[in-house]
Formats: structure tokens, C-alpha cells, sequence
């Protein structure tokens, strides 16, 4: 699934190609997008040179097997791929790898990822347990985007405040500079102007600096203290790897696991974690623990139904917040919509990574928001980029875009109409998927 929506933004920006899948089931899917396929397995040499992996600028290795993305890599890097990027789960992989000598004082091996032919390493569950820590310190529940080393957020807040509902933008006071670069909706993603009208559980994605969005967030929903006692559904992959990150920060954190094996296998290996048996829909067993009562409640089963339907279950129960982990992008407006407080995609958080290698030397920072319907990206500007030298009234930026904020030298510029961008600025532009090629040509 996260290999489809990579293959999809890439074509979409006009790169050629290519998706390898040993199902043809998969491919069927595959085949409405305007790339090139191939049927088999990428760890099989005959199948990457049929897949053109010998001239290729960027192998991507997205399976559901880490050894199969690593063998996958090792292969095309051999065959002449440029760079390669190879998905794994197991935090074994995702580092160096130190080989013992023949005696203890003999010299040992590092093994790198890159002398294994791989450039990149991705581990979309470390990744999403980082950033739902992320959100549970914070004093909302939504989902921040951090560019310019920290200092510029993209940040979404969800409209509960009925002082601001059925209200234009431009009767908002806001109590320090921002740009409001994005509202979305379950059936739309727009990019507002100032008549745009706020409503009732609209989430809107906020540009301004990092030390504002606090204060800038009580306009939109009532601040929450940072969550201290937490519950996590699902004892693989991402929810054990959040409970041993919520351990190491001193947070109190009750695991619940159906499969009575790997409750015992993840009891022993949590230290301060108090994990139990149990069903993430079982309202009754759900309120024996005491769920009502804790601070946050997590999803982090490997079903998006069950997460979903799980974490609704928990905020139906007055749990202080409600997130729930979602793998396939088109179900995060759906879990926006039900009401849940927060929707983390590891495949998502994965795809802006690897996405990143592939778009121009000016992108520094890319991001997905409103479930990768739109994206914020930070620009270097150049010396001669088009967009340098010129005030932003004046700039031919497409309809779907807005810049959101420019970071020049220590200061952080919250951008109006005669504002300049100068070479060497870092710029932060929200903007609708379909324009991002226009955008980027303004920064070459």
C-alpha cells in the first residue's frame, strides 16, 4: 500500500516509473497509474533488469519483508542502480551492524547499510511511535509538521471553538502572526483565501513559528494537558515500539494485546509497561481497566478497521485522547471525520522520507498533511531562482499554494503581499499535490 501511493506521486510529477509485484491482483491496481509494470519478486536479478534497475536513479524496496528490501537493494545497487532505499521493520537493521573478531582483541567490522548497497533505511514504525510521542506531549492533539531545523511549524488544529465557527478567515483575530495554508475536509482539501468560511470540525493546517502555536491553537480548541497515562492497543510493531519509548520518558502505560503468546513475549521484554489481555472492542473490558480514565488512548493493532473503530470506542468513553493508527492513506479522512483526536500513517510518514530523495536539490524538507492530500515543503532559494528578488504579490504561484513562511538568518517572517524572498531564504509553501512541479520550477 505504501509502495502504490510512493508510485502514485511520482508519476504524478511526471518520473517514469516502474512497479515490481509478485501479485497480479496488486499489479491490476497498479495498472490504472501511468507507469510501467512488472510481475515477480524484486529480489530476483532477471526480474530487475527487466524492471530497467541497471539504468535506474532510485530503487525503492517497500515490501513487507525486510530481508526481501535488502536483497532487493544489495541486487540493483550490484546491476547499477544510482541509490537505493529498502523499508524494514526490525530495529536490528536499522543501524550499523558491529562483527565480533576472531579473539577479543582482534580488529571488528562495521557493516554499513551502504556497503550492503542500500542508501537509505526506513522504519515506518519507529517513525510513527516518534511521532505520536510527538503528540502526546503536546498541548494538542493533531499532528506537527516541523521545518528550518524546528523553528517554522505546520500545524493542524481541529475548529471546536464556537466562537470561530461559520465565521470568514479574515474576522479571525489571531494573537500572533500566521498563515492559515489549508483546511480539510472529508471531501475536499482547500487552500483558502480570507473570505474562506471556518466550520464546525474542519481541521485547518497552521504555518507560523514553533514558539507561537500554543497560543495560535486556543483560537481553534481548548488546550489539553500533555498526556502522562496511556494505553496502547496492540503489542506489535508500532505499539511496542511507543512503549518503550513512553517508558524511557517516565510515562505510565497499560499494553492490551488479544494474542495470549505475544502478551507474554512483550511483558518480557517491557519493563514499567502493565500489559493484559484483552479486545480493543470489548466496551466492558475496556472500561474494567479503567480506560475511561487515562490520559490517551492508543490503536496500534495492524487492522485500520479495528484501530479506527477501537479508538472511537475509547473517545465515546471520555478517554482524555483518542488516536488511532491508520496504514492505508484513503482511510485517514474517514478517521478524521468519525471525530478521532489524532491519525498517525507509518506508510505515510515513510513515503515523505523516501520522497525526498527524489525531488530536486532545492526541496529540504518534505511533509504529507491532511492524509497526503496536500503536502508542505520547505525551498531553498537560490541565488537564481525565479522566485528570488520579487515580492510574493507578484509571483505567478499557482492556485492550490500559498508560502506560509520564510527563515532568514535567526529571524522567522510570517510572509504578506510586499514581502521579498531573498537568495539564501528557507521558505515553507503548503500546497495541493498537483501543483507541486509549477512550485518547484519557481525555486530552480
Amino acid at each position: 500500500m505504501g509502495g502504490f501511493h510512493i508510485a502514485s506521486v511520482l508519476s504524478m510529477e511526471g518520473h517514469s516509473v516502474v512497479v515490481v509485484e509478485q501479485s497480479e491482483a496488486a499489479l491490476d491496481s497498479v495498472r490504472r497509474l501511468d507507469v510501467k509494470t512488472v510481475l515477480g519478486s524484486g529480489s530476483n536479478p532477471r526480474v530487475l533488469r527487466e524492471a530497467e534497475a541497471p539504468r535506474a536513479d532510485l530503487l525503492i524496496a517497500f515490501t513487507a519483508s525486510d530481508e526481501t528490501n535488502m536483497v532487493a537493494c544489495f541486487l540493483a545497487k550490484a546491476l547499477g542502480t544510482k541509490r537505493t532505499v529498502a523499508r524494514v521493520r526490525n530495529p536490528e537493521y536499522s543501524g550499523y551492524l558491529v562483527t565480533g573478531g576472531k579473539s577479543a582483541i582482534a580488529t571488528r567490522r562495521i557493516v554499513t547499510p551502504e556497503s550492503l548497497g542500500i542508501s537509505l533505511l526506513v522504519n515506518p514504525d519507529i517513525m510513527a511511535a516518534e511521532e505520536i510521542s510527538s503528540i502526546l506531549a503536546s498541548l494538542y492533539s493533531t499532528s506537527i509538521e516541523e521545518f528550518a531545523a524546528g523553528r517554522v511549524q505546520v500545524r493542524e488544529f481541529r475548529v471546536e471553538s464556537e466562537t470561530i465557527v461559520n465565521k470568514p478567515l479574515h474576522d479571525v483575530v489571531f494573537p500572533q502572526p500566521c498563515v492559515v495554508a489549508a483546511i480539510d475536509r472529508p471531501t475536499e482539501v482547500i487552500v483558502p483565501t480570507s473570505d474562506a468560511i471556518l466550520k464546525k470540525n474542519d481541521h485547518v493546517w497552521v504555518v507560523s513559528s514553533a514558539e507561537a502555536m500554543d497560543e495560535i491553537g486556543a483560537v481553534f480548541a481548548q488546550k489539553k494537558s500533555p498526556a502522562k497515562r496511556i494505553v496502547i492497543l496492540g503489542g506489535e510493531h508500532v505499539g511496542f515500539r511507543l512503549a518503550q519509548l513512553l517508558e524511557k520518558r517516565g510515562m505510565g502505560v497499560k499494553l492490551i494485546e488479544a494474542d495470549p503468546a505475544l502478551c507474554h513475549q512483550v511483558a518480557a521484554q517491557l519493563e514499567r509497561t502493565e500489559v493484559v489481555q484483552g479486545e480493543g472492542t470489548d466496551r466492558d473490558f475496556l472500561v474494567e481497566e479503567g480506560v475511561p480514565f487515562y490520559d490517551a488512548f492508543i490503536a496500534a493493532t495492524g487492522r485500520d478497521e479495528h484501530n479506527i473503530l477501537s479508538a472511537l470506542l475509547a473517545k465515546n468513553l471520555d478517554t482524555g485522547r483518542s488516536l488511532a493508527l491508520v496504514e492505508r492513506a484513503q482511510y485517514v479522512p474517514l478517521a478524521e471525520a468519525v471525530g478521532l483526536d489524532g491519525v498517525v500513517s507509518p506508510l505515510l510518514l515513510a513515503a515523505e522520507r523516501i520522497i525526498r530523495l527524489v525531488r530536486s536539490t532545492t526541496m529540504i524538507t518534505v511533509a504529507f498533511i491532511a492524509g497526503s492530500r496536500a503536502e508542505a515543503i520547505e525551498f531553498a532559494a537560490g541565488q537564481t531562482a525565479r522566485i528570488a528578488k520579487r515580492q510574493l504579490g507578484k509571483v505567478d504561484l499557482p492556485h492550490g499554494a500559498v508560502v506560509g513562511a520564510i527563515v532568514r538568518g535567526d529571524a522567522t517572517i510570517i510572509p504578506q503581499s510586499d514581502t521579498v524572498i531573498e537568495p539564501g531564504d528557507h521558505v515553507v509553501v503548503v500546497c495541493l499535490p498537483s501543483v507541486v512541479p509549477t512550485v518547484e520550477k519557481l525555486f530552480e
